[in-house]
């Protein structure tokens, strides 16, 4: 709820202006009434605020908790819905929201969250379109209005900012089933339950590893028929460099079974001379590759796929995995760090540490820049 018309009649360019149009930053208040820090440190403490900045003819727009319909002049009261312009707000409900406001924000900015009052809270603001009039419309989007929810994950339109869905054809279907295990109440499930939902940061830093790996969400397994010798040699550049054309072309082209054993087969815990090289050859959100890795992300989540390997092209099960991989390896933490190559190297390497870089590392920088800025385009970041 806020102020239809100012304090004043609207003349003075000051605290007698009414709430206008515009794109507010916020930040910290720092105030003898209302803060933002330190509002539960003291005997008589202030009551918790935020501040809307570059007001314009306003110096100066508060959120803070409402008491009575008089509250709303000249700020904006988070509140239930009330049953008229000049119904009371209960306060401590109203406390209660603006109090979750700044938990919110303080997840949402993570360390770049401010250690003071009067600081601004980086790439949150409010946006207030339209003119404010008389409404018995409640103002329980406030928080929508500051920053989109990462609990709700990202929006499908999202996804398709930063890897457009496919025209068509099997891929198409792929990415369909990618989307709506990531976007439905039981994905988002599994990436609450492993942190990923914190907030923004570890949301981008994960789709942009799942969109690298599965080549924009259109790739459930790893193909290994190949059709040319020279894209073997480019995928496996040492391993092909002893052998001839005309060996590769007769033992491995269009053969997949022959080149996951010639590939795979005695490293990853894959048995030399099986099939093992083919079963667990990459698959799903993190493109999960070999035996050891099968199992042991299938311990993390609870999923027999050591025994099963099938399994991981069920798009539910796959990020259940990758989630189990995610927070496994450390990753909430370095995505909050901002630390993309570990999160790229404890993905695609197996050790955030190593010194190897990932495969197609500088690929993955790029997927987040591209995620980035699909989620800011969508007024996710405020």
């Amino acid at each position: 709820m806020c102020e239809s018309r100012g304090p004043g009649d609207n003349s003075k360019e000051d605290n007698g202006r009414r709430i206008e149009p515009g794109t507010y930053p916020l930040a910290t208040q720092a105030g003898g009434k209302y803060v933002t820090i330190g509002y539960t440190g003291a005997k008589t403490p202030p009551k918790p605020g935020l501040e809307l900045l570059k007001t314009n003819k306003r110096t100066e727009i508060l959120i803070h908790p409402g008491v009575n319909f008089l509250s709303s002049v000249g700020c904006i009261n988070p509140t239930k819905k009330v049953s008229g312009p000049l119904s009371d707000m209960d306060f401590t409900e109203s406390r209660t929201r603006v109090i979750a406001l700044i938990d919110d924000l303080k997840t949402f900015a993570g360390g770049g969250f401010p250690k003071s009052n009067g600081k601004r809270i980086p790439n949150a603001s409010v946006v207030v379109e339209g003119e404010p009039v008389l409404s018995t419309e409640s103002v329980e989007s406030v928080l929508e209005a500051v920053a989109g929810d990462p609990n709700k994950g990202l929006p499908a339109a999202v996804f398709q900012k930063f890897a457009p869905r496919p025209a068509s054809g099997s891929k198409r279907t792929i990415y369909d089933g990618y989307i709506g295990a990531f976007t439905s109440d039981k994905g988002l499930k599994t990436l609450g339950d492993h942190g990923v939902c914190n907030n923004y940061d570890r949301l981008m830093h994960f789709f942009a590893q799942a969109a690298m790996e599965t080549g924009g969400f259109t790739l459930i397994r790893e193909s290994l028929t190949y059709t040319t010798v020279a894209a073997i040699r480019k995928a496996w550049r040492s391993r092909a460099a002893g052998k001839t054309d005309q060996w590769i072309e007769d033992n491995l082209l269009r053969k997949p079974q022959a080149l996951g054993d010639w590939a795979y087969g005695g490293r990853m815990g894959n048995v030399k001379g099986t099939l093992d090289g083919f079963n667990f050859r990459g698959g799903g959100t993190f493109q999960t590759t070999g035996r050891d890795a099968y199992t042991a992300k299938g311990k993390l989540a609870k999923v027999e796929l050591a025994n099963h390997p099938e399994l991981i092209e069920d798009p539910q099960i796959s990020l259940l995995a990758a989630c189990a991989e995610w927070k496994g390896s450390g990753c909430n933490a370095f995505a909050d760090a901002g630390l993309i190559k570990k999160i790229s190297r404890a993905i695609n390497v197996g050790n955030a540490n190593s010194t190897t870089p990932a495969n197609g590392e500088a690929d993955r920088i790029a997927w987040h820049e591209k995620v980035f800025k699909a989620v800011k385009n969508a007024g996710l970041l405020g």
